[in-house]
């Protein structure tokens, strides 16, 4: 990406959810280096989720020896999904749900 390209990015609200242990997507080559660009181009509302790795958090899938189940790491928007990533904005955590329902174009 350009760096016209990240100061026109940076101008909408955007939310970044990654696990560290995606190997389809490498973190670190993709979503936090364009995260990192973004805030020192300063991206007003630019929110960064990395989690360790994927677990089936719902129950329903376990292994064998009753353990949560661990997805692949470029399956963290179950997270998403699940509505289980969290942001702390002016001291007030919200879900990612209430983060996306409270945006909008004409802000």
């Amino acid at each position: 990406m350009t760096d016209a390209d990240i100061q026109n990015i940076g101008k909408t609200p955007i939310g970044f959810v990654t696990a560290k242990n995606d190997t389809t997507l490498l973190p670190e080559m993709n979503t936090l280096l364009t995260y990192d660009r973004l805030v020192e181009a300063g991206a007003q509302d630019v929110q960064l989720t990395l989690f360790d790795d994927v677990h089936d958090t719902t129950g329903l899938y376990k292994n064998a020896d009753g353990t949560p189940y661990q997805y692949r790491g470029h399956w963290s928007w179950i997270y998403v999904f699940n509505n289980e990533v969290e942001s702390t904005i002016n001291g007030k955590t919200m879900t990612i749900t209430k983060w996306v329902a409270a945006q909008s174009l004409n802000k």
